[in-house]
């Protein structure tokens, strides 16, 4: 029965975890709309994108308009782990927290790759959050500065992550899962 209870808090903080990404990751642009005076006109977890009409935007809130989808939950996650509360032992607690600094880390990988890609002449989907800042930020600027802020992202968020023991906790529930498992076995 523990064995289940542990593999549902896992599936459950995952899950959760992404959810909370997607609804953070929209209204990041739904800000920035909103402060350019757009209405939004659509905001969709499932599908995972907001529509909006209006506003008036400059270069720069473009950008932010792009960037904002990833800094926004990326943000929060670091004041969560400013927050974290290392000696706690709940495990659906070390779970969810370590996927919710998790999921906005590796959201950064296309901002560190398709920048490289760009540079290159390779372009990719229009609709993409990371390519449309870089149609926008490349024409005056290196697109290899974006593949360098994504990587001080990630290896700050690494950083707090195993500083504030995030990392730790959940390699300590994972552990105790492998050997109630391996007793299992025997």
């Amino acid at each position: 029965m523990q064995k289940r209870k542990i593999f549902f808090s896992f599936v459950l903080s995952a899950l959760l975890s992404i959810l909370l990404y997607i609804v953070l990751h929209e209204a990041g642009h739904c800000i920035v709309a909103i402060l350019c005076g757009a209405t939004i006109t659509e905001f969709s977890i499932l599908s995972a994108h907001m529509n909006y009409s209006g506003g008036n935007f400059t270069a720069l809130s473009a950008l932010f308009l792009s960037a904002n989808g990833i800094l926004f939950p990326l943000f929060l996650s670091y004041i969560y782990t400013f927050l974290y509360r290392a000696a706690a032992m709940n495990k659906f607690y070390r779970m969810m927290s370590f996927f919710c600094t998790l999921i906005p880390t590796f959201s950064l990988l296309p901002w560190v790759a398709l920048p490289i890609a760009y540079r290159f002449g390779f372009v990719f989907a229009e609709n993409d959050d990371s390519m449309n800042f870089m149609y926008n930020f490349a024409s005056s600027h290196d697109p290899l500065w974006v593949t360098a802020a994504a990587l001080i992202l990630i290896a700050i968020s690494v950083m707090l992550t195993i500083k504030k023991g995030i990392l730790r906790n959940y390699v300590e529930v994972m552990k105790e899962i492998k050997s109630r498992n391996s007793g299992f076995s025997h």
